[in-house]
């Protein structure tokens, strides 16, 4: 069985859908931590601090995938 490739379009759809969607559940999270008055409490530093992360990551990713298709289809 042979691994499926995704096109660069394709990958770059799916990072900006990941940090669409890790946008909106941190939005929701803090919004929940500041009714719930915890908002800097450790576990919600911590994972506030990673989604961050993850939406960065996922950011640069669809930036760079988006850069290499166009470059493929300028050379094509």
């Amino acid at each position: 069985m042979t691994p499926r490739i995704f096109s660069d379009n394709s990958m770059s759809a799916l990072y900006s859908l990941t940090s669409i969607v890790c946008s909106i559940w941190l939005i929701q999270s803090v919004y929940d931590a500041c009714q719930r008055h915890s908002l800097l409490y450790w576990p919600n530093v911590v994972f506030f601090i990673s989604m961050v992360a993850v939406i960065s990551g996922s950011v640069y990713q669809a930036l760079h995938a988006t850069k290499k298709a166009s470059a493929d289809d300028r050379h094509s």
